[in-house]
């Protein structure tokens, strides 16, 4: 089973300053640090970083160094090297400001907005252990100093629900994003582009869920709101792109899917360079829809492109690599090379599990991979190990009526007809085919 990658919004939402300067007292520091966040938010990251260098700078003389002037700068530089994909150094930042924020208590709900982003920077580099607290932390913080139904607290939510999709965690996912969700609809209104933002990670969660129809009129609904915000080629609109053609190449629309990848991956090119992360997404999913049209060579130089950004970006046990891994596998495998197709599925599988533990859809979707080579191969016993472990995870991770547990079935049901277990063979098939008729009934 082939996975598709997706990319996360990231970047610096700023906090307000501690004090409130005249226009009389604006000094040079605000100037930089105003023109940062507003190069950043026209997509400008590598201006942004040059201004909002120049404000730390200017403000670390101007001010004592644990000031919440000097954590602010700290914390919108960091949200700017995060999108930039400068990784350790955005952490180093983040750690910097919540050292400050340690000796200034009193400024809890700028805690928060560190500690939500932090998490996410976190979720990116797949450290999951450290980034769950900080996003539970950040919304506990939000609720108490500002209340359940404040913007900023939604923004919590809407990173906490990011990092419970990337945990497998999708019904705890859909809970608390459609709560951000209603808050930045009410407080903000339905085409702001936080509110696109929500839309955009809970079109995401249904996709997960298998509840295809509902993430295309969120994603769809996402796009359209930041087209009409952002200039053409933001990185933001990229990112949209991106998930919405996951959804596309699920239902079969290559040809729409393929559209949208290639505008994601100029813009990221153009805005972020060759070696960004984001670009190493887009050209996986590329892979996904060459391999659905059969051009398995193309997919595999795709797929090798996005290995070689996120092994030297991520590191070689990154989730995302594991993904690369296992769908570089896929392209080999149609080509018949099962030898290095095995390798590859066999370093998939060992990544999910170390990543995300053993049960996860990830780990399901590597044994998937075995599987189906184990079947090529007539290696009926292990390749029926393997469909049953993916369906007993599939079944606790996603539920007992998820179409891709449907398919797990379907595929277990041929190896035992293979094997002559008709009686288990029928038993599956049975059940695969109750799911796919209240998927019909209930879409």
């Amino acid at each position: 089973m082939r996975i598709i990658r997706h990319s996360v919004v990231k970047g610096a939402i700023p906090i307000v300053l501690s004090v409130v300067v005249s226009r009389a007292e604006v000094s040079e520091w605000t100037l930089k640090q105003q023109a940062a966040r507003t190069a950043f938010e026209q997509g400008h990251f590598t201006e942004a970083e040059t201004m909002a260098r120049a404000a730390l700078s200017l403000v670390e003389r101007t001010y004592q160094v644990d000031s919440p002037e000097v954590a602010n700068c700290l914390y919108d530089l960091a949200g700017i090297d995060a999108a930039l994909g400068k990784s350790a150094q955005a952490e180093d930042l983040y750690r910097d400001a919540l050292r400050i924020w340690d000796k200034n208590p009193d400024h809890p709900s700028a805690r928060a907005r560190v500690e939500s982003n932090l998490s996410t920077l976190l979720l990116n580099a797949a450290r999951y252990a450290e980034a769950d607290p900080l996003a539970l932390h950040a919304v506990e913080l939000d609720e108490r100093a500002l209340g359940p139904s404040h913007p900023e607290t939604a923004a919590s939510l809407s990173k906490l629900g990011a990092l419970y999709i990337a945990e497998g965690r999708y019904n705890e996912a859909e809970t608390v994003l459609l709560r951000a969700l209603d808050i930045r609809e009410k407080t903000l209104g339905p085409n702001h582009l936080a509110t696109a933002m929500t839309l955009a990670t809970l079109g995401q969660t249904y996709w997960h869920m298998g509840k295809n129809v509902r993430g295309i009129e969120l994603l769809e609904r996402a796009l359209h709101i930041t087209e009409h915000a952002l200039p053409a080629e933001h990185p933001r609109i990229a990112v949209m792109l991106n998930n919405l053609s996951s959804v596309y190449s699920a239902q079969g629309k290559y040809k729409e899917a393929e559209v949208l990848l290639r505008r994601a991956a100029t813009i990221w090119e153009k805005t972020l360079g060759p070696g960004h992360p984001d670009l190493a997404a887009a050209y996986s999913n590329l892979s996904i829809v060459s391999f659905a049209r059969h051009n398995y060579k193309l997919a595999a130089q795709y797929e090798r492109r996005a290995l070689q950004i996120d092994r030297a970006r991520l590191g070689p046990e990154h989730p995302a690599v594991g993904i690369e891994l296992g769908n570089l596998g896929t392209a080999l495998l149609a080509q018949h090379n099962l030898a290095q197709a095995e390798t590859l599925f066999n370093q998939s599988l060992a990544i999910a599990e170390k990543a995300h533990g053993p049960v996860h859809p990830e780990v399901a979707d590597a044994l998937d991979n075995l599987a189906l080579l184990r079947r090529m191969e007539n290696r009926y016993p292990e390749a029926a190990a393997s469909y049953r472990r993916a369906i007993e995870i599939r079944d606790a991770s996603l539920g007992p009526n998820h179409p891709r547990l449907a398919g797990d079935l379907a595929a277990y049901a041929q190896v035992m007809r293979q094997m002559r277990e008709f009686a288990e063979a029928e038993k599956a098939d049975t059940r695969a085919l109750g799911i796919q008729v209240r998927n019909s009934l209930h879409p």
